[in-house]
Parts: C-alpha cells; sequence; structure tokens
C-alpha cells in the first residue's frame, strides 16, 4: 500500500513535526503507515524509498533500537507504559539521528497516561519524533490533538475491502454487510461474525428493555458495553440512530442497518424519535476516562433516560 503524497513529504522531513497524529477510518493502515513513516524517519540514507537496508527492515519489524512501540494493554494504554516512553525519549539514540516512538490506537490512552504525555508531545526535544494514531480523535483530550500536527489517511476504496473479504473466504452476503456494519475493520469473515453478533445482542436487550419494559436486560446491556471494545459500543450509537429514523426522524435511505430494519421497527415503537436521538448522541460520545466503571455509568445512564422515555 503505497503512502499518501503528504507522508511521503514527512517521510523526507523528519524536523518538521515533533508530534504526528494520523487519523481515519482504518486502524491497520494507519499502523502501516505510521511505522513506515517511523522506518523513514530512523534510515540513516533518506533515499532508500523502497525500505530495504538494515534499519528500515528492522524497523517496519519493530525491533529497531531507536523504535519504541506501545500496544493497548487490554483495553486502554497505561500510565506505566507512558512512563517508559519518557524515559525512552529521554534516552540518547542508539544508531539513529533520532528516536521515535509510536502510539497506535491513541485514543485507548488512560486519563493519566494522556495528561502524563503532554509535556513531550509539547517539547519532543531535537532527536525525538513521536506518532499518534486514531480512528476516533475526537475520544483524545484536546491538548493532546491540539499538540500534534494532523494527517488524515484515508481507508481502502469499498472494491478493495469487498475482493479482500472474498479473497479470504467471505460470502457475497459478507461483501454487502462489510460497508454496513464496519467500514473500518479488517476485509475478515471472522470479524465480521463478531460485529453481527454483537449488533444482535444490542437489538435484543433494546427490544427486551424498551419493548419488553425489561430494565434488568438494560443494565446488563450497560455492563457489556462498559467492558467492550469502543467499536462495540459504537455499535449502540448506530443503531439507536436508525432506530431513531424509523421513528419518524428521517429519510429510510440513511439507514446504517438495513439489513435489521424489521427489529428496530419494533424498538422504535417502543419509544419516540427525540428520545431516541438523544441517545443516539449520548451514545456516540462515551468518556474517554474508561477506568473506575465510567463507561458502565455512562450506558446505564442514557439506557435508563430511554427506558423511561418508553411507552
Amino acid at each position: 500500500m503505497s503512502a499518501t503524497p503528504v507522508l511521503e513529504r514527512l517521510a523526507a522531513r523528519p524536523d518538521v513535526a515533533g508530534a504526528l497524529l494520523l487519523t481515519g477510518p482504518h486502524a491497520p493502515r494507519l499502523e502501516e503507515e505510521a511505522f513506515a513513516l517511523a522506518a523513514a524517519w530512523l534510515c540513516p540514507d533518506g533515499d532508500d524509498r523502497e525500505r530495504r537496508c538494515g534499519s528500515c527492515r528492522r524497523a517496519l519489524a519493530r525491533s529497531h533500537p531507536d523504535l519504541l512501540p506501545l500496544a493497548p494493554d487490554g483495553v486502554q494504554i497505561r500510565i506505566d507504559q507512558v512512563r517508559e516512553a519518557l524515559g525512552f525519549a529521554a534516552g540518547r539514540p542508539y544508531e539513529s539521528a533520532r528516536r521515535v516512538a509510536v502510539i497506535p490506537r491513541a485514543e485507548l490512552l488512560g486519563l493519566e497516561a494522556g495528561n502524563a504525555l503532554l509535556k513531550a508531545l509539547e517539547e519532543p526535544g531535537a532527536r525525538m519524533r513521536w506518532i499518534l494514531t486514531a480512528t476516533h480523535p475526537e475520544v483524545l483530550l484536546p491538548t493532546i490533538r491540539s499538540r500534534c500536527v494532523r494527517v488524515r489517511i484515508p481507508g481502502p476504496a469499498a472494491k478493495d475491502r469487498i475482493r479482500d473479504l472474498l479473497a479470504r473466504g467471505g460470502s457475497p452476503e459478507d461483501a454487502a454487510d462489510l460497508n454496513l456494519l464496519d467500514p473500518g475493520s479488517e476485509a475478515d469473515p471472522e470479524a465480521l461474525r463478531e460485529a453481527r453478533e454483537a449488533r444482535a445482542l444490542i437489538i435484543a436487550a433494546l427490544a427486551a428493555g424498551l419493548g419488553g419494559r425489561k430494565l434488568d436486560a438494560l443494565v446488563a446491556l450497560a455492563d457489556v458495553l462498559g467492558r467492550a471494545e469502543p467499536v462495540v459500543a459504537r455499535r449502540l450509537a448506530e443503531l439507536l440512530a436508525d432506530a431513531a429514523v424509523l421513528a419518524g426522524d428521517g429519510p429510510e435511505e440513511s439507514l446504517r442497518h438495513p439489513a435489521v430494519a424489521g427489529r428496530l421497527k419494533e424498538i422504535a415503537a417502543a419509544t419516540n424519535g427525540a428520545a431516541l436521538r438523544a441517545a443516539a448522541w449520548k451514545a456516540a460520545d462515551p468518556p474517554p476516562d474508561r477506568r473506575r466503571g465510567n463507561a458502565r455509568m455512562h450506558y446505564e445512564s442514557l439506557l435508563l433516560e430511554l427506558y423511561l422515555a418508553s411507552r
């Protein structure tokens, strides 16, 4: 996959940005581009565009001594990982002119971890570069976003993702669902199956809680969402928005999940479009700090409000 023209220019100018934020819908591509850029910045031969030298090969393999990748620890990038990165940033390069830390999925930075990173992003120093990636940069602390040069990376074209899905054994039905369910995901039939299961779980809980007046179903759903990956929680916002459309709040052509429109109509009939729309907005704006059950309480609150508005 070729780099964007902006990234090609940045690769040739390692001193233009001390902290860079790559955003876009496709996390794997963001990570790929982040490490390709890190390899370019660490390369002793700036003209090696093929990235075949020993330095580039080690950087792309995440084994370069002047490269530090920060992987999430569970559902969060934790404060001790950022402290390790700050120690790395304070050291001298071993063999390159600079050091590079790459933080994929930076939206998983906990509040303490994000705050600890601020000073380093603002004043990285002459020999340190930071590259963050985020599919949902709005979740990041505003102070982190303001300290980074932001570059948007487009996701793969729909035809390319469909081709990849079919090559992995997906069906034509899967190909149709791929763009409806998760435009930023890998073209993987197993990932699509998991996305369908998450969608079915959310719909069943909403139907039981709103149509069946079973509050415990909504409480259980909030607990699941509080512990789930952000993509699962975002599914709730999509489904609530679709239900609001089906309650008369918009054109049905705008549905994100037409395959389950029948079930969503049942949910829409149990409440009203305004309540569904408000819940969808709230579901799309979870708290950035997921510690101490903050996310679970967030979803409990919005689902309780929806329950109280239901018929």
